[in-house]
């Protein structure tokens, strides 16, 4: 009797535990630090202010996916509730190790992002902030393997910021 007592005790320990530590599963619960009226999104006009023209398509498709994902907002093209819109303020690579010949072997990627979250019924900013995405590759033998992998850890550093500024808006983190 008395183990069966603390078998209880125990599992409810854990259960306010868990309650207690903001665990909840992606995709459900409310989303806060928004208003209840916002349930669709519209991804506006996003500038980029690089000389990386493939980024700016690359962000939006990742955003719209990512918000997908989530399901807690859904993406429209028209009558939104909200609306997203942002620069690509820069991007930038950081060479991070070396090889004995001083050339760069392992490089960060990084794409700065600034945005605006608008209330479309209130016409009022909601949210107004800036995140950055990151990625890293490894600069590989020759001209056409690097660039390459540049390209790849550009991909992943737009997916890293779509991920962001998702749970920027959705969450408030």
């Amino acid at each position: 009797m008395k183990a069966i007592a603390q078998l209880v005790l125990l599992h409810m320990l854990l259960l306010l535990t868990l309650a207690g530590c903001g665990y909840r599963p992606l995709g459900s619960g409310g989303i806060s630090d928004l208003p209840p009226t916002v349930k669709t999104i519209a991804i506006g006009t996003l500038k980029n202010r690089t000389l990386r023209p493939t980024i700016q398509p690359a962000l939006k498709e990742a955003l719209i996916r990512r918000f997908a994902a989530d399901a807690r907002i859904r993406v429209v093209e028209e009558g939104a509730d909200a609306l997203l819109e942002g620069a690509i303020e820069g991007f930038g690579e950081e060479p991070l190790a070396f090889d004995s010949t001083d050339t760069a072997r392992r490089l960060r990627v990084s794409i700065s992002f600034s945005f605006t979250l608008t209330d479309r019924l209130k016409d009022r900013v909601l949210l107004r902030d800036g995140v950055a995405g990151v990625a890293y590759y490894l600069a590989a033998p020759g001209i056409a393997a690097t660039r390459a992998a540049e390209d790849e850890a550009t991909l992943r550093a737009v997916a890293d910021l779509a991920e962001r500024v998702v749970n920027r808006v959705v969450d408030g983190v």
